[in-house]
């Protein structure tokens, strides 16, 4: 039997490898059903390589890595490993020893070496490959949406001020923005988040849009509600999310605590369209976001390769269940 961290307490070596940061209670619910089935597994983070953790990996004659990846009392055999769940790993970590050029040079042949050595393993299941998750940018995401039948909001994306205004106003002037990547933002040593916004007239030519990239998206001014849908392996988890008067009905990550939750079922073409990206994307597992208008039509505006989920009552066992049978089944239907 194994714990959430990973210890082995009988012996059997473990064919799961699961890489994630240390305090991730989202993982912990999966980890403890694996541990219930007596499914043995090892957790670590690359932020324990290369100093609390090693690889050794030679090349066969037959083209294959053999060898292991361990720390002090636990590891994986690469030959045996099955199934890897790269969820929310930390970057990797390096003595304070080391010059800043140093630490840059170790990081890149640390990457290259962990993700080449563990990508190439043969009839690997990934949850889901680091390239595919990195590759899964708002840009391609919303594009492949977009192809795969599924509605999008209108969207722009410029550093050019003078392309603002006749945007919005074939938006029918409304229009929000939101950042290209995670919205945690740290500045003077003060965390804070950068929520979708409304963009008001006056700002549209805003000349300060010309210091970089940014994403204006046509409001959705008829939402009924939204939807968060986890998937994994193909099945969907859908559920309503019911956001209070005032900025969280904008973005409901302004107050998670004044959220309401219902029972949510997707029609037909959205649940073929989620299939077709999901396969286009390459991505086994995302929490994906839609808006739902006054209409009943469903927009995307978000895919999270790395989403979390454990936070809604009515889908976490659910979801728990159908990423522990993934796992110990080491494939996809």
């Amino acid at each position: 039997m194994t714990t959430p961290s990973g210890e082995s307490t009988r012996g059997q070596a473990p064919r799961l490898l699961v890489v994630t940061f240390a305090l991730d209670p989202t993982a912990d619910y999966v980890l403890r059903e694996l541990n219930a089935r007596r499914i043995p597994f090892w957790r670590t983070d690359l932020a324990d390589f290369p100093t609390r953790s090693a690889l050794s990996a030679e090349l066969t004659a037959d083209g294959r890595w053999a060898g292991a990846m361990h720390d002090t009392v636990r590891g994986v055999d690469l030959s045996d490993l099955r199934a890897v769940w790269w969820r929310k790993p930390t970057p990797f970590a390096f003595p304070e020893t080391m010059s800043g050029p140093e630490q840059a040079f170790a990081t890149s042949q640390a990457k290259r070496a962990l993700s080449g050595v563990l990508g190439s393993l043969p009839g690997v299941l990934w949850v889901n490959r680091p390239e595919h998750n990195a590759d899964c940018t708002k840009p391609r995401q919303l594009a492949v949406a977009a192809e795969a039948g599924l509605h999008v909001p209108e969207t722009l994306i410029t550093n050019n001020p003078a392309a603002v205004p006749p945007f919005a106003q074939r938006c029918g002037g409304h229009i929000i923005t939101k950042v290209l990547g995670g919205i945690v933002h740290t500045e003077n040593s003060t965390r804070g988040q950068l929520y979708t916004r409304r963009v008001p007239p006056e700002q549209w030519n805003d000349p300060r849009i010309a210091l970089t990239a940014h994403l204006f998206q046509r409001e959705i001014t008829d939402k009924a509600y939204e939807i968060r849908v986890t998937v994994v392996d193909g099945h969907t988890f859908p559920v309503a999310i019911h956001a209070p008067a005032g900025p969280a009905r904008l973005d409901w990550r302004h107050d998670s605590a004044g959220l309401r939750y219902s029972t949510a079922l997707l029609p037909p073409d959205v649940q073929h369209g989620i299939q077709a990206m999901m396969r286009r994307l390459h991505l086994v597992f995302a929490a994906l976001d839609f808006i739902v208008d006054s209409n009943g039509t469903h927009y995307l505006v978000d895919v999270n390769p790395g989403g979390q989920w454990a936070w809604i009552d009515q889908t976490r066992d659910a979801i728990t269940h159908a990423l522990a049978n993934l796992l110990e089944k080491g494939s996809t239907t």
